[in-house]
């Protein structure tokens, strides 16, 4: 039989992972952020625009080696921005976890995930 002590610690060991996953998952998020903002922020030029699922192995020769760039800048770019929005989604669900277990460990908190996590 689990003993209340032996819960209390599940839950405090459980809430520091969630700690720990919010933390990387902010981490993916300032990085996409600050990666986007070195990226194209207009719209596709619609002359490129005909490449925006293309593979840039597949591009035709008759691009310029600039257009080739651009074209991977704006798909990069886009990548990103998927990325970024799933990191954030998933980190609202790692917070609610957090939060229920938060709740369940009560008052000692902050305390009893700061001990767990020295003695690792």
């Amino acid at each position: 039989m689990i003993t209340n002590q032996e819960h209390l610690n599940n839950l405090v060991v459980a809430a520091l992972g969630r700690e720990m996953e919010n933390y990387y998952y902010q981490i993916n998020i300032d990085n996409y952020t600050a990666m986007l903002a070195a990226l194209p922020q207009e719209s596709w030029p619609e002359d490129l625009l005909q490449y925006k699922e293309a593979a840039i192995d597949k591009l035709p020769e008759s691009l310029t080696d600039d257009d080739v760039v651009l074209i991977s800048e704006y798909q990069y770019r886009d990548k990103l921005r998927n990325l970024l929005r799933t990191e954030k989604a998933e980190q609202r669900k790692i917070v609610r976890v957090r939060d229920v277990l938060k709740a369940q460990i009560g008052a000692d908190y902050d305390a009893l995930v700061a001990a767990c996590k020295a003695s690792q």
